[in-house]
């Protein structure tokens, strides 16, 4: 199981790589990134995983990088069978922080959370909350080896808004950083390509949504919309 999480990382930070010459990950090596929380039970593997700094330009078109993305946070599968693909997504949650280039300082710019919640009512099963992530900081003076003082532009966002989202383990935040930053409409078919591929890279993995039968049913199309994000009052009771 390791082994195949590890493989499917070396894809997605390869594919990092040839979309973007001026990009890097830290720590690259998948056993580095991923360490197994031995207090799980015997019927789940939980991976802890971060912090992990992505390195890219804030926008496709320019030459150096100078966005820091951070990332941590834990990716649970469900057994009994952690040999056979897909491997099933029981639980996942992964906080991220932005740090943009500035002058002689890091701009901290963007801070999240994502997890899931299947219990607690009016909770979206896959949600965001926004919130500064700014102690993540530590992680790129770390890992760069850098020393610039960080100024918080997330402020006081209210955290207690959970906006509904996509599954956003690890593997989905890797490809939003490429999409967002490594791509645009001018890109050349080599880094399209290469995002492609990237996409794929996450394919050993099949959501939590699969054993969620409000979020699995026939009619796949509602997931869009908000009565399919939360699960009715009576089914938390």
């Amino acid at each position: 199981m390791r082994l195949k999480v590890n493989d499917a990382w070396q894809a997605a930070i390869y594919g990092l790589q040839q979309m973007s010459q001026v990009s890097s990950v830290m720590p690259q090596s998948g056993y580095e990134a991923f360490r197994l929380d031995t207090n799980a039970p015997d019927d789940e593997v939980k991976l802890d995983f971060g912090p992990i700094v992505f390195n890219v330009p804030e926008r496709p078109n320019r030459r150096s990088p100078d966005l820091f993305v951070v990332a941590q946070g834990w990716l649970t599968l469900e057994g009994p069978d952690f040999k056979q693909l897909p491997l099933r997504t029981k639980s996942f949650g992964t906080e991220v922080g932005y740090f943009r280039q500035k002058g002689q300082s890091l701009e901290h710019v963007y801070g999240a959370h994502f997890d899931m919640d299947e219990i607690r009512p009016g909770h979206p099963v896959f949600h965001v909350q926004f919130g500064s992530q700014q102690a993540f900081v530590a992680a790129v003076h770390t890992l760069f080896k850098r020393d610039e003082a960080v100024v918080d532009r997330v402020g006081a966002v209210l955290g207690t808004v959970r906006t509904p989202s996509a599954q956003m383990d690890i593997f989905s935040v890797i490809a939003q950083i490429c999409a967002d930053h490594l791509m645009w409409q001018d890109s050349s078919t080599d880094v399209k390509d290469a995002f492609a591929k990237l996409r794929r890279s996450g394919d050993f993995l099949v959501g939590a949504a699969h054993r969620l039968p409000f979020l699995s049913e026939a009619h796949a199309a509602g997931c869009y919309r908000a009565s399919h994000w939360y699960e009715a009052p009576a089914a938390n009771a």
